[in-house]
């Protein structure tokens, strides 16, 4: 197995965590009030191993803590969940009820009693299969990323991509895909999109090269540009993994493809933990066992759906088109920098989740569906976008919008020294994958409802 080593500069991470219901009493105690939040809400990524630096299973882990995660908790920091409360009903929901915020308030105010030991809950049970399949049952693929990465003690780590070629030949259809850290102590988040590399490439310990010299970035994007009518508009992105979100399973009769004969690249991000660490993350697949009748498609809003590929509408910032939709730099010190795009839907569609994306100078991303009729409804609300909290919001039933409909994105940045994370409020902030850099990004996930693979060819 070959192993990948990381240079970086000095930039420490220090992540934190949370809660939700509380018991009613006088004065809350830890035994009976504030571990059963910890525990259900808390403990998946306060554990030893997992990507949190504390664990949260004790009275003697926490005590210390309390004055922290009590502030954590009140501003709505944690658990990280960053929509408002309008929109459309959310499956995936980790925000805490104010109950439950009330409840470990109340219980550090009067001093963090310990409580009764008999009144404790038994700890978390954490499956030892590692998968997350329902079912139980192991991927029926599994796909290794093809080099072991070797992270630094401390410094700032870069963004990696590393190629692997897909096993097989045929389409393969998924019902669930996961994408399941090596190392959950220093996987900030990772993400696995299908791509094409020009014919005669050759990858050495995850880099292609091609006529003996690695291929440039622009050659793979040109590559991938060709492809794109073999892949299918949407149909690149595969999975992705930020704590607390990793395994995606679809509906019933909808299905993931994954491209034979062609290749992923795996988009890696790691936290530093103190000390060398080594990540060898795997992705797996359950393939679909019933019938497919849809396709799960990914796309961005600003882009043409794959039935109007002709059709882009024009980029909006701070209320003026943007001729040729080329997006200029955001300024230096803007603190309220607007952008809006929007995608027309020729033909009936399927929603089912939605991820905003942006990096360090995100700060608000908001989502409306415009109805054939004029009539606009608010599918999501991010107030307070956070980089480092990448949440995917999966609808609690599937929406489906008809032809003529418009769907809208609208997010704002902040390049000010207000912005805690913003590394540099002086500069200019240009468009680019590094986190220096800005991207706006507004994933749906669809499918179309026309194309029915049971009325042909199943997979």
């Amino acid at each position: 197995m070959s192993m990948y080593r990381i240079g970086c500069t000095v930039f420490l991470v220090a992540p934190l965590a949370l809660v939700p219901p509380a018991a009613a009493g006088a004065e809350p105690t830890f035994a009976r009030d504030v571990a059963p939040i910890l525990f259900e809400h808390c403990a998946s990524c306060h554990r030893p191993g997992d990507i949190a630096p504390m664990a949260l299973l004790s009275y003697e882990e926490v005590r210390p803590w309390a004055r922290s995660i009590r502030d954590k908790v009140v501003s709505r920091e944690m658990p990280p969940w960053h929509a408002g409360p309008d929109g459309v009903a959310i499956r995936n929901v980790r925000a805490l009820s104010r109950e439950a915020i009330d409840t470990v308030a109340a219980w550090v105010d009067a001093g963090a009693p310990r409580g009764k030991p008999g009144d404790l809950p038994p700890l978390p049970v954490f499956t030892t299969n590692e998968w997350h399949h329902p079912s139980g049952r192991p991927p029926d693929i599994i796909l290794d990323l093809p080099v072991v990465m070797e992270i630094p003690a401390v410094g700032e780590v870069p963004y990696y991509n590393i190629y692997s070629k897909i096993p097989f030949e045929e389409d393969v259809f998924a019902e669930a895909v996961e994408m399941l850290p090596g190392n959950r102590s220093v996987v900030h988040h990772m993400s696995a999109h299908v791509t094409s590399l020009p014919e005669g490439t050759e990858l050495r310990n995850g880099v292609p090269y091609l006529d003996g010299r690695p291929l440039t970035d622009d050659a793979i994007r040109a590559a991938g540009a060709r492809e794109s009518n073999v892949l299918g508009a949407g149909a690149a992105k595969l999975i992705c993994f930020v704590p607390g979100r990793g395994f995606e399973m679809f509906h019933d009769g909808v299905a993931k493809r994954v491209p034979g004969g062609q290749y992923l690249r795996w988009s890696l991000h790691y936290n530093v933990t103190g000390r060398p660490e080594t990540d060898h993350s795997r992705i797996g697949i359950w393939t679909a066992k019933g019938e497919v009748t849809h396709e799960m498609l990914s796309r961005t809003i600003g882009s043409p759906l794959p039935t109007t590929p002709d059709r882009r509408l024009p980029v909006i910032v701070n209320g003026e088109d943007v001729p040729g939709r080329e997006v200029p730099p955001i300024p230096p010190h803007a603190d309220d920098w607007q952008i809006l795009m929007q995608t027309d839907v020729a033909e009936p569609i399927t929603f089912y989740a939605i991820s905003p994306h942006m990096h360090l100078r995100g700060k608000d991303m908001r989502f409306t569906l415009v109805w054939p009729d004029g009539r606009e409804e608010l599918l999501l609300d991010v107030p307070r976008y956070d980089f480092n909290w990448q949440t995917e919001f999966e609808l609690m039933e599937p929406l489906r919008i008809p032809a003529g409909s418009r769907l809208i994105v609208e997010g704002h940045y902040d390049n000010s020294r207000r912005n805690r994370f913003n590394p540099a409020p002086h500069r200019e902030v240009y468009w680019g994958e590094q986190s220096w850099d800005e991207m706006f990004e507004g994933w749906v996930k669809y499918s179309i409802d026309s194309q029915d693979l049971s009325a042909g060819a199943t997979p």
